[in-house]
């Protein structure tokens, strides 16, 4: 069970994120979001993921959601939040004005925290006749971090066919080019970090 909530968390991460939608801290290049559109990921014809985003300029900055769909039959919607804190308390989910859906207990892995709740084919219905889904929590901080996402596009990426799996490049490093592209990365990561 706890593989399948992290890797539905990777794989709402890779299709969300890519870097980073919340107010991290008090940096305001976290609130400059970059809105990705509704995309759609099989890893076979029976696995797919929909999902969408939007990230800050600086890491860790985002946010989203997924619809994840096993086996033609269990569906859910996975939710994510990358934040500098720990969340505190239940994620709420809330399509257009309707009743807010309450994600308890989210789990973080790394700066990624997030949790995910059983959905039916009705859920996935009103979500393609709604306008927007909010996402909202709270960090450790008390502080309140909002995420509001079109649902433009959502019919259409989650009845369409599925975008190709990004490409694995498989290449020998030897250590010190190992070393070198580490480092670089490292150098990278540093220079988007959000401040506090």
């Amino acid at each position: 069970m706890k593989r399948a909530l992290v890797l539905s968390l990777l794989i709402a991460t890779y299709l969300t994120l890519n870097g980073g939608a919340l107010k991290a801290a008090n940096d305001p290049r976290a609130t400059q979001l970059t809105y990705d559109s509704w995309s759609k990921l099989c890893l076979d014809d029976s696995n797919c993921f929909v999902g969408a985003g939007a990230r800050g300029a600086c890491f860790p900055s985002g946010g989203g959601l997924s619809i994840i769909v096993t086996n033609q039959q269990s569906m859910s919607l996975s939710v994510n939040f990358a934040t500098r804190r720990a969340l505190e308390g239940a994620i709420s989910v809330q399509i257009d004005q309707g009743d807010p859906i309450l994600i308890l207990h989210p789990e973080c892995t790394g700066p990624v925290c997030g949790g995910k709740v059983q959905i039916d084919g009705d859920f996935i219905d009103r979500l393609k006749r709604s306008q927007t889904i909010t996402i909202e929590a709270t960090d450790a901080t008390h502080q309140k971090h909002s995420l509001v996402l079109s649902l433009a596009g959502f019919a259409k990426a989650y009845d369409g066919a599925a975008s190709d799996p990004p490409e694995v490049r498989e290449e020998i490093l030897s250590p010190d080019k190992y070393k070198e592209m580490v480092q670089r990365e490292d150098e990278r990561r540093k220079a988007l970090e959000c401040k506090d």
